[in-house]
């Protein structure tokens, strides 16, 4: 009886010992298509992540790469709605926010024209192109695509709200 229990005790310590946490992975920054709430079905196109200095030239807001430092951290992601509208979010981290939204308005406001507007966002319109900067308490975040600029003011104020529910 006693070598049962003692061989029960060491099966339950070895398996006990063997166990690994998982750890769950991080939350997300960048939206998911149900996030995008304005009746269409959206799916995810592309999703990365680098720096900003990696960012492909058509993504760079009003082709300013001046906005943020070439080293910050940056995730971009395009989706499709299945009408064929387009928008690609893009999210840098590791930056003060407040100076990069900052930097959009004037960047912008040199090759377009900027409106702030509630949320805060700032909403560029320049060659053509609508892009909604917005931010975080420490994440700066642009949108643009071909949906409206009323939608991209609203999924721009998604994403800062989503934001902000993300730990740092």
């Amino acid at each position: 009886m006693n070598r049962m229990i003692v061989t029960l005790i060491a099966l339950l310590c070895a398996a006990c010992g063997t166990a690994t946490a998982e750890k769950a992975d991080p939350p997300s920054l960048l939206l998911e298509p149900g996030q995008l709430k304005d009746g269409r079905t959206w799916t995810v196109a592309g999703t990365s992540q680098g720096t900003w200095s990696d960012l492909d030239a058509g993504l760079v807001p009003c082709g300013k790469p001046v906005i943020a430092p070439m080293e910050a951290a940056t995730q971009w992601r395009s989706f499709t709605a299945t009408d064929g509208t387009t928008v690609t979010q893009v999210v840098v981290s590791g930056v003060d926010a407040m100076d990069a939204f900052k930097s959009f308005y004037a960047e912008c406001g040199a090759v377009g024209s900027v409106d702030s507007v509630a949320g805060p966002k700032n909403v560029a319109r320049h060659d053509g192109e609508v892009e909604v900067a917005a931010m975080s308490k420490d994440r700066f975040v642009v949108l643009g695509g071909t949906a409206s600029d009323t939608q991209l003011q609203l999924f721009a104020e998604t994403a800062r709200t989503h934001l902000d529910t993300v730990p740092s």
